[in-house]
């Protein structure tokens, strides 16, 4: 059976092709089955899901003058840079595109893009030089050319210029964060206030130890030990002042403040699905997972179709506001792609196992997001921007289509094909488990007791192809192809 075939032809069938870049409908299936790892298991929505977002990926593979870039919505939007590109998101771009095969085919270019030629590589917050260390990981390619230590260095001074506080962290507004009115960034007026916020000293932090990596693997010892050391002030910064109560949490300030202190006021910022971040790169304390188990609770994080951006026993819990892009408890893809990243990482460092227990299941909630309804009733598979934890509709798309499609906001089906999170990353790094270590690939699936089977085809790793075979009679194999 060709399970690539049986997708694709799935997809195209009920797909609207609106917008052509370099792979259209009719080259995808040789596209993917040239590209993509082939990944087979029980749950049948997390298999399709896989193969669903690899299909709308390659939708965002554009070649442009300045090379191949990928983008965030397929239609032009006025707030995106050259060629259509957004830095928000270009992390998860990264992550998700590593595992196919000829990933420097796309890769290497667009990250060239962010240092060296984009008019908007700052414009919102992001983790691009540590997505290009574990794309290099997987790889085992760090040649960037013989100035790219360089050009990280400049990359990371504009941030601290634009965004660097005196004491050596970093500010942001909840939209720098593409997190438009959030509860902790939003006050009661929809007054948006400046914030020291997980989002980007998280990402800060991620990108000053990428960097210092690299610089060590390029012998720069001096460069190294610098962002080594803002690393750890970063961290420790994190730890003692943006945790309150048990959460890693916003401090927003007014004019009369000093922000250079960030100090949370007890009980003054909300828990918010950015508290998770910190996970993300690894950066808490040992002990602080507990925060983990209001992903599961219904007055934390938990809903029917997902997990929402602010806990629900918020008091401003989906407060009204008129805009379609709202992360004030909705639903979206690109903070539940990070959270189910951090809780990755917990389920494998941390002794307790409800961590390994709780990843799957979520991950197949997620899988189950991706759909819509059509009005004739035909269910199609579906990823857009944001989603109701009330019923599950893509309210951004509802309303943006109950407005009319204004070209002001993108135009028609602006959010649809949405490339702005994670999906294939979660299921082969987290329940296939690849990683590098010591420079060898490394397999740490993390498999639901009630699996009796899984695997991934094809899957390159430093330079070499390898299949991951799990069965409950026979354990899990790893060949070498």
């Amino acid at each position: 059976m060709d399970i690539i075939k049986n997708y694709v032809e799935e997809f195209n069938l009920n797909d609207e092709e609106t917008i052509k870049n370099d792979i259209d409908n009719a080259h995808v299936y040789e596209w993917m089955k040239d590209e993509v790892p082939v990944f087979e298991c029980p749950d049948k929505e997390i298999e399709r899901a896989y193969y669903f977002r690899f299909w709308t990926y390659r939708k965002h593979i554009k070649t442009t003058k300045d090379g191949v870039v990928i983008t965030e919505f397929l239609p032009k939007v006025l707030w995106s840079g050259k060629h259509n590109t957004i830095n928000a998101a270009a992390g998860h771009h990264i992550y998700e595109g590593r595992w196919l095969k000829n990933s420097d085919r796309y890769l290497k270019s667009y990250i060239e893009f962010f240092l060296s030629v984009s008019d908007k590589s700052h414009m919102y917050s992001n983790w691009l030089i540590d997505a290009v260390y574990k794309y290099s990981l997987i790889t085992g390619d760090y040649d960037f050319g013989s100035d790219f230590i360089e050009k990280l260095d400049k990359y990371y001074a504009e941030w601290e210029e634009k965004h660097g506080l005196k004491n050596g962290s970093f500010w942001s507004f909840d939209n720098y964060d593409a997190m438009e009115y959030s509860v902790s960034g939003t006050d009661k007026k929809l007054k948006v206030r400046k914030g020291v916020r997980p989002t980007l000293n998280s990402y800060m932090c991620a990108d000053a130890l990428a960097i210092s990596r690299f610089a060590s693997i390029c012998g720069d010892k001096e460069t190294a030990e610098k962002y080594m050391k803002k690393y750890e002030f970063l961290k420790n910064f994190i730890n003692e002042n943006l945790y309150e109560d048990g959460f890693y949490r916003a401090y927003h300030y007014t004019k009369k403040e000093d922000p250079t202190k960030a100090v949370l006021k007890k009980g003054t910022s909300p828990r918010e699905l950015i508290g998770y971040i910190p996970f993300m790169f690894d950066i808490p304390e040992k002990g602080r997972e507990n925060c983990f188990d209001l992903l599961l609770s219904e007055d934390g994080f938990y809903s029917e179709y997902g997990l929402t951006t602010v806990e629900r026993s918020n008091p401003r819990f989906m407060y009204p506001v008129k805009h379609e892009c709202l992360w004030n408890g909705y639903i979206w893809p690109f903070a539940t792609s990070q959270t189910l990243t951090a809780l990755m990482n917990v389920a494998r460092n941390c002794e307790d196992k409800k961590y390994k227990e709780m990843f799957v299941p979520l991950l197949s909630q997620y899988a189950r997001m991706h759909k819509r309804t059509r009005e004739d009733g035909t269910t199609v598979l579906w990823i857009d921007e944001v989603m109701s934890p009330v019923d599950g509709d893509w309210s951004s798309r509802s309303l943006l289509k109950k407005w009319g499609w204004s070209i002001l906001k993108g135009g028609y089906e602006r959010g649809k094909d949405y490339n702005h999170s994670t999906f294939c990353d979660l299921v082969i790094s987290g329940i296939c488990g690849i990683s590098v270590k010591d420079g060898q690939i490394n397999v740490e699936p993390i498999i639901p007791d009630n699996w009796d089977y899984f695997s991934l085809r094809g899957v390159k790793v430093l330079g070499k192809e390898y299949e991951i075979d799990y069965s409950r009679q026979k354990g899990l194999t790893v060949t070498e192809k």
